[in-house]
């Protein structure tokens, strides 16, 4: 794995111990993600120019967080379970300089107390990329949809949602408090963009 742009492209970071831990996003898909991001003016014209803070929910080694971070994301809170995983997400961010613009949560993104603790500022990227498992469990979908219910007032103007699941998965529904979602399929993974309405479409 390794960092696509800005101000740390082509920098490798470390990866999970066995593909069965968690199942990293590949590069070409990061690519493309970010690609889109940018399309729908999340992201600046240029690379590394900043923009708000960033959420990497089931954060794993921290790919997602830390690309947000390389290309110009203020500050990145990471919530992952597993303390393994999460020293490597450590390492990655210590190793690249990143630990004074991180945050690391020890605990479940499906038991949301972490949500009171994140500052005031409104957050415009939220990374959702629960175990592919919890997609097949008709209440942890449930809690997951209430998570994106309750993130759905922290966000910013254009603030975007992506959650990631099987490509198998039914489209989930939509949520209160933001569009969509658009669904793009990548091999056998579908990424599932929601957004928050921008201003002027608060005032039509």
């Amino acid at each position: 794995m390794r960092v696509i742009a800005g101000s740390h492209k082509h920098r490798r970071l470390l990866g999970p111990p066995d593909a069965e831990t968690t199942r990293p996003i590949t590069d070409r898909v990061k690519q493309a993600l970010f690609d889109r991001l940018t399309a729908l003016g999340l992201l600046g014209d240029t690379l590394e120019q900043p923009f708000g803070p960033t959420l990497d929910l089931f954060a794993g080694t921290g790919s997602l967080g830390i690309e947000a971070l390389s290309r110009g994301s203020t500050h990145c809170t990471f919530v992952e379970a597993d303390r393994r995983i999460q020293s490597i997400l450590r390492d990655n961010l210590e190793q690249l300089g990143l630990a004074d613009r991180a945050t690391i949560v020890h605990g479940s993104a499906l038991l949301p107390l972490w949500i009171q603790n994140l500052p005031d500022t409104p957050v415009a990227l939220v990374f959702l990329d629960p175990p592919y498992k919890l997609m097949d469990d008709p209440d942890a979908v449930e809690r997951l949809l209430s998570l994106m219910a309750q993130l759905a007032p922290r966000l910013e103007p254009g603030g975007i949602i992506n959650l990631r699941t099987p490509k198998q998965t039914p489209t989930p529904p939509e949520v209160d408090g933001l569009d969509g979602p658009v669904s793009l399929d990548y091999g056998s993974m579908t990424l599932h963009l929601y957004q928050t309405p921008l201003d002027d479409e608060n005032d039509a």
